[in-house]
């Protein structure tokens, strides 16, 4: 296998060093890239537990500042709030290939745009994951994760697509990526604010109709700015997905409560908050979206200078 069929997995956490095992697993090359970790290479023994099944695989390991070259697939699955320090690495390393963007939130690939690169695609991940410990993962995909076109052409996305994908973990070429981008980010918004705030599982709008209207609350209030830019998503169409994706990670923690339990910080940002601001450009204001970014936000603020005192 030569050296651009490498798949470079930048973000080794709960979503990098899973899916670097998986397709290493698959017999495909695939290096887990540390971010915020100047580390050198190494392998790394990574377990997934996945459903029923525990896959345990030995992955090759390095931090970004120690990779020589990057010329392989870039995929960038670091919290979004790092892009533009990692889009100036790569530049720097006059990375080749292409780079697919595995983030939630709308605009993350800005970054990565003005830095020149000409090969940008936008992956919308459906799997929820959790860190049992540092190299041990639960993994559970709900289906197979879309892939569009930022800037490149339909080969270069039909061959990401196929690249990336594995028999546990799939993915399919998406022609209206930016649909799906607003879809995940409005689910987002309601998962990454409501279940920090109420300190609880993702498996909170299936099991509770009270909270699910307030859900519902946060949708309603999207989809204004979804007509405005002519997205093309319904009520009950998120509704469905944020109660199917509910059902499916029941007992599992969202990414920013496993934050700010953490002290790290969150993409509260460039969800609820975002998601904001493109509505008060429009003219638009959504009270709960934003309320409930601010109180998400604050509660993360606290927490990091609780765990730093």
């Amino acid at each position: 296998m030569g050296r651009k069929d490498t798949i470079y997995i930048l973000g080794s956490g709960a979503i990098g060093f899973p899916w670097a095992a998986l397709l290493t697993k698959a017999g495909k090359s695939a290096i887990a890239v540390r971010t915020s970790k100047d580390t050198p290479k190494e392998t790394v023994g990574v377990t997934v537990h996945n459903a029923s099944n525990r896959i345990e695989v030995a992955v090759p390991s390095i931090g970004l500042s120690n990779v020589p070259s990057l010329d392989g697939t870039i995929v960038v699955a670091a919290k979004s709030y790092a892009n533009a320090a990692i889009a100036g690495v790569l530049k720097g390393k006059a990375a080749t290939g292409p780079v697919v963007i595995a983030q939630n939130g709308v605009g993350v690939e800005k970054p990565f745009l003005e830095a020149g690169f000409t090969s940008i695609y936008r992956c919308v991940l459906y799997v929820t994951s959790q860190s049992l410990s540092e190299y041990e993962f639960s993994f559970k995909p709900i289906t197979a994760s879309p892939i569009g076109t930022i800037i490149g052409d339909d080969a270069g996305l039909a061959r990401c697509a196929q690249h990336l994908s594995t028999e546990e973990f799939s993915f399919r070429a998406e022609p209206n990526i930016q649909r799906e981008i607003w879809k995940k980010a409005i689910l987002n918004a309601a998962f990454n604010s409501i279940c920090p705030l109420l300190e609880v599982d993702n498996g909170v709008f299936a099991r509770d109709a009270e909270v699910a209207n307030i859900a519902r609350e946060l949708v309603r209030e999207c989809i204004a700015v979804t007509e405005r830019l002519h997205v093309g998503l319904s009520e009950s169409e998120l509704m469905e997905q944020i109660l199917r994706v509910s059902r499916g990670s029941d007992g599992q923690l969202i990414s920013t409560l496993q934050d700010i339990r953490n002290g790290r910080q969150t993409e509260i940002e460039f969800l609820n908050l975002e998601i904001a601001r493109i509505a008060a450009s429009l003219q638009l204001h959504l009270p709960r979206v934003e309320l409930l970014g601010r109180m998400t936000l604050a509660k993360s603020l606290q927490a990091q200078g609780e765990i730093r005192r």
